[in-house]
């Protein structure tokens, strides 16, 4: 994961997190990571953004996974899409820790 307070396990922004993400293998249908690409699911309490922008060119430019699914940033939980990947925020949290938010079920298609 990227910079995003004082966390463990976090990288530097830029080429230290590009160097993880290209570790990231082509032509998997699921990627799960800690935290979120830039732009989906990744605004923070004070509505800034946290996201990756490394990683969401890792996923749309090479690597084009069916599902994205990750946590980390509470408040943005939910689902969205960029036309080919679905972003899943699966954070069971809420901004105050208390694991309310429901499980987020899907179903990945049979190749055909």
């Amino acid at each position: 994961m990227p910079e995003f307070f004082d966390l463990s396990f976090n990288l530097q922004r830029g080429q230290s997190t590009l160097d993880v993400w290209n570790k990231i293998p082509e032509g998997i249908d699921i990627l799960i990571t800690d935290g979120p690409p830039i732009g989906h699911g990744d605004k923070t309490m004070s509505e800034q953004r946290a996201g990756c922008m490394e990683l969401l060119n890792t996923i749309q430019k090479r690597v084009k996974p069916k599902y994205h699914i990750f946590g980390h940033i509470h408040k943005g939980y939910g689902v969205t899409s960029d036309g080919y990947t679905t972003y899943i925020n699966a954070s069971t949290c809420t901004l105050r820790y208390r694991p309310i938010n429901k499980p987020v079920i899907f179903d990945l298609p049979n190749p055909s």
